[in-house]
């Protein structure tokens, strides 16, 4: 099994636990990370709430001064929902988010820290 991120295809490398699964990309090398994590952790509800379900998406790369690794790179996606939330809702929620993240003040927030949208 595969992911295809834009024209990247990451394949299947492991399942590191029951609720956890690794990606690697095609610049994935024992030097240089570029790896999808997905993870989920199961609702624990009680005797009046029937809990929430959580999964996350996380993209690891190592990044570069233009010539050589300065680092890791890492963009988490998490989300938590109560047990019977329409998909519909859900879905809305990460599309609303997501697109937020690439106009310009989401993208500042990562590249320039700028959180002061006053």
């Amino acid at each position: 099994m595969s992911l295809t991120v834009n024209t990247l295809a990451y394949s299947y490398d492991t399942a590191r636990t029951p609720d956890s699964v690794r990606y690697t990309g095609p610049s994935n090398s024992l030097s240089v990370k570029d790896v999808i994590d997905l993870k989920r952790v199961a609702p624990k509800g009680t005797a009046t709430n029937p809990g929430k379900g959580r999964s996350m998406i996380k993209m690891t790369r190592t990044g570069t001064d233009g010539t050589d690794p300065v680092g890791d790179g890492l963009v988490n996606l998490e989300g938590s929902f109560p047990v019977g939330m329409q998909a519909s809702e859900i879905i809305a929620m990460i599309v609303d988010t997501c697109t937020f993240a690439i106009t310009s003040e989401g993208q500042e927030v990562f590249t320039k820290q700028d959180v002061s949208r006053v």
